[in-house]
């Protein structure tokens, strides 16, 4: 038994990247293979710090440094070559990142250690002998091996072309010719819950455009100081964009079409025509934007369901969505319907049979559930995986090999103890296909989706539940955490947290799981999952307010952003949002060593419903939300973008806010929902606010407003 135990922890370790062991002098460590394309890989950063080296990621430069005894090792995400002490080496292959790591060929590896060995087909050992450098001036092999070199030093190879190798060409670009491919920009994302998970959403950017959806239009806006400007606008006729994503490639944009059906009938002498009721099909479009140097977005295919979306994600080339369909009794065409269309509108319909129908258990009734997948390189009705379910979903979690749905039943069945309870539906995600895989149920309902997590081979669940008499605790609500293991049965639980509130907030972190509950006070849990069958409670911290929404900082400390709270005349009213920084060093005793208050009791803040409204990246020292205050400058209410940094203790520092409503040219008395701000992004040292109306440029480091677009 003690064996198997050892060998299910080694192969967690190779599937987590952990190094497996090494040497008491660091002179050898072994670390898991990684096969990518039938290449041999080792995880980066675990081979150099399991030898002693020190590991540094550059965003900017999208560089890693590896630092130990005046040795320096430089590798880039994007070519084979590196520096070893400023000695151009060929890596062979390069590197390639999988899951937010990067992962070094072992022939890459080959070229800096003199000792890499297999000991067998998952592990291999590296032993820290440098090869030996030649004392004499290394040579270039020619242009590759120069531009190599000098992509190492982006600020020299620059100054170098301006003085000596420009061309009329580079001046004055060909029309149609994308000159900017070859930059490399740090460019902020969409705040994913799950790494290497995207979440659609309603704009996104890449280093030169913003996509962003308005009413039925997908505007495409070209980013820079001194280019901002809208290049295109896409708009497809009774197509209402919601969410979209992009890749290098395409522009995937979901949403729906609408149409009325209609019925005639005759009763006695009259002939009646009346609606009967509103057909929505969810639709996914594909474009090419290959070229938006030269041309607007090119519809490729459409794919389309009878139903609203509810989620989606992307992974790798696969796209992942769950929508809902409503059945209406008196429907004409009550089996799903399948859609695609080619780039010309013609489109082919089919339907799944009543055969093909699955259904929850515990939950039949007139919805219906699907889950889609598509190959974004097989766009044809092979690649585009439709099952159906009947009843519906209602929150999601997805990783890049599950998707959990969540349905919340308070309908009391004959076979439960009690009403309320939240259903878990495992799906297992295969290249574009979603195939189920296990169900079960845990007490109480689910807050989001954050509520939900799978860590290791476990599934970790939140809920709040109305309490008993028979337990004792009366007619209140209560807390409670539960594991799951593969085939969705309850193994562990924590039950009956902090009778009389509620969860606020969930956050998983490795084996760690924040909770904040609240009714007068914000209770902030710690508690520890290490041992799925004895999940612990290793510390709490109650203070005023709440946070609605936690994001890791660092591995000692959570970001909360939620309201602060104060009792006035007996009762417990809210008083401004708050950014909270809790330092859980110490799980057992964790504290909130840090806290900003923004406005007074009505103002809010999108962050505590829909994380994707936060920014935050560490390495830039930027953290910032979007805020709804009340201006007594104007009478009115503004939502602006509120920008804090971090002191070089990791305490807040406030840069400032950016304010779209200046923009008005007028007075606002009210709520002007064209200029409320609701995304912040970022592009190098370029800082975006997107509202309805406007997208304004600001200066990261000093917010200094630099150029706005009316959109």
């Amino acid at each position: 038994m003690k064996k198997m135990l050892v060998a299910i922890l080694m192969l967690l370790m190779v599937i987590a990247g952990v190094p497996l062991g090494a040497s008491a002098d660091s002179s050898y460590v072994d670390v898991p293979l990684k096969i990518s394309l039938s290449k041999d890989y080792l995880p980066l950063r675990s081979t150099f710090e399991g030898l002693g080296y020190t590991v540094t990621w550059q965003a900017q430069t999208r560089m890693v440094e590896i630092e130990k005894n005046k040795m320096l090792i430089q590798v880039k995400a994007d070519q084979k070559y590196l520096l070893k002490n400023g000695v151009l080496v060929d890596g062979i292959i390069k590197p390639v990142i999988i899951d937010g790591r990067m992962y070094l060929s072992v022939a890459a590896v080959n070229q800096i250690f003199e000792g890499v060995r297999r000991l067998n087909p998952l592990v291999a050992r590296v032993y820290d002998t440098l090869r030996s450098e030649s004392q004499t001036l290394p040579v270039l092999h020619g242009m590759v091996e120069y531009d190599a070199l000098m992509s190492f030093y982006p600020s020299e190879d620059l100054y170098y072309r301006m003085l000596d190798d420009i061309s009329t060409d580079e001046v004055f670009p060909a029309a149609g010719l994308n000159t900017e491919e070859a930059k490399e920009s740090d460019v902020s994302e969409t705040n994913n819950q799950v790494e290497g998970v995207d979440e659609a959403d309603l704009v996104k950017l890449d280093e030169h455009y913003i996509y962003a959806l308005k009413n039925q239009l997908i505007q495409i806006i070209k980013t820079g100081r001194g280019k901002l400007q809208v290049a295109y606008m896409v708009k497809e006729d009774n197509f209402y964009p919601e969410k979209l994503f992009i890749t290098e490639d395409r522009l995937i944009v979901i949403g729906r079409e609408t149409s009325d059906e209609l019925r005639t009938y005759e009763k006695d002498d009259r002939i009646m025509t009346v609606p009967l009721y509103r057909s929505e099909v969810m639709m996914i479009k594909v474009y090419d934007k290959t070229n938006l140097a030269g041309e607007a977005p090119r519809l490729i295919k459409s794919f389309g369901v009878e139903g609203r979306y509810l989620s989606g994600r992307l992974v790798d080339r696969y796209i992942y969505v769950v929508a809902n369909r409503t059945n209406y009794y008196d429907q004409i065409r009550p089996m799903p319907q399948l859609f695609e269309k080619d780039a010309a509108g013609k489109t082919i319909t089919s339907s799944i049979g009543y055969d093909e129908l699955a259904y929850f258990p515990g939950h039949v009734n007139n919805s219906m559930m699907y889950t889609i997948g598509l190959d974004l390189d097989n766009l044809s009705m092979d690649g585009f995986d439709v099952d159906a379910y009947i009843g519906g979903g209602s929150s999601i979690y997805v990783d890049q090999d599950s998707l959990y749905v969540a349905q919340q039943q308070n309908s009391g069945m004959w076979w439960r103890t009690s009403g309320e309870s939240t259903d878990i539906f495992k799906f297992e995600l295969l290249d574009g296909s979603i195939d189920f895989d296990a169900r079960g149920s845990v007490p109480g309902s689910i807050l989001n989706q954050f509520s939900m997590d799978e860590y290791g081979d476990h599934f970790r669940i939140t809920t709040t539940r109305w309490g008993s008499e028979d337990a004792g605790l009366g007619n209140t609500t209560l807390n409670n955490l539960y594991i799951l293991d593969e085939e969705l049965n309850i193994v562990g639980r924590i039950e009956n947290l902090a009778p009389g509130e509620r969860i606020y907030s969930t956050r998983m972190i490795a084996e760690k799981v924040y909770m904040v509950t609240y009714r007068q006070v914000d209770p902030f849990y710690v508690i520890d999952t290490s041992d799925a069958q004895n999940p612990k409670v290793l510390g709490y911290l109650k203070i005023p307010g709440y946070s609605s929404y936690l994001h890791p900082y660092d591995q000692t400390t959570i970001i909360g952003v939620g309201m602060n709270t104060k009792l006035m005349e007996g009762r417990v009213v809210n008083d401004g949002v708050k950014i909270s920084l809790f330092d859980v060093s110490d799980f057992e005793h964790p504290i909130e060593k840090d806290k900003r208050i923004i406005g007074s009791g009505n103002s809010s803040t999108d962050v505590q419903y829909d994380h994707k409204a936060f920014l935050f990246n560490k390495d830039k020292s930027i953290l910032a939300i979007p805020v709804t205050v009340e201006n007594n400058f104007y009478g009115g209410y503004s939502k602006d973008a509120y920008v804090f940094g971090f002191t070089e203790k990791g305490m807040l520092d406030f840069k400032g806010s950016i304010t779209h409503s200046d923009q008005t040219g007028a007075e606002s008395y009210g709520y002007d929902y064209n200029s409320q701000i609701n995304r912040i992004m970022y592009v190098d040292e370029d800082l975006y606010t997107l509202s309805y109306d406007y997208l304004k440029l600001n200066d990261l480091k000093t917010l200094e407003e630099i150029d706005v677009l009316k959109r």
